[in-house]
């Protein structure tokens, strides 16, 4: 129940953006992790937004932060967020979330369609704030390291 009004919640706040472009605040919102545990996303708590829609990218993703401290993300303001809401229910909960449950990080999940994030197929968007505003908005391309992110 409380988590399908979470989705509702988001969905609405959500359904009424744009995608976010530079210059743009984002109104905050809620999103689960991969414990169901509900956390605030602000441009005021985190710099920089990772936000993965495709499962190639994800597992680049996962491999990198594989090899940081368990408290990377936290300690660079970064918030890492995979739309997984075109994955089957009971994929998501029989193999996903226990895999997801392993991860060392913190993982929010997005259970509806993005509309707020820019995104182009199979690429990592990284969203930028500065001052609350949306700074830059850039794509990790298949081919590029992930290491290009925070150099």
């Amino acid at each position: 129940m409380f988590k399908t009004l979470l989705i509702l919640t988001f969905t609405a706040v959500l359904s009424l953006a744009d995608f976010l472009k530079i210059g743009d605040t984002l109104t905050p919102f809620n999103l689960p992790d991969q414990f169901d545990k509900v956390h605030t996303i602000s441009s005021e708590k985190y710099d920089t937004f990772l936000v993965s829609f495709a499962k190639d990218t994800s597992s680049k993703v996962n491999e990198y932060l594989k090899k940081q401290d368990a408290d990377f993300l936290e300690k660079n303001k970064i918030v890492y967020i995979s739309d997984i809401h075109t994955m089957p229910s009971f994929v998501t909960s029989l193999f996903a979330l226990p895999k997801m449950r392993k991860y060392k990080y913190t993982l929010m999940l997005m259970y509806e369609e993005n509309k707020i994030f820019p995104q182009h197929d199979e690429e990592l968007s990284i969203i930028r704030f500065k001052d609350n505003k949306v700074n830059s908005i850039e794509f990790l391309k298949e081919d590029e390291s992930i290491d290009s992110i925070f150099n």
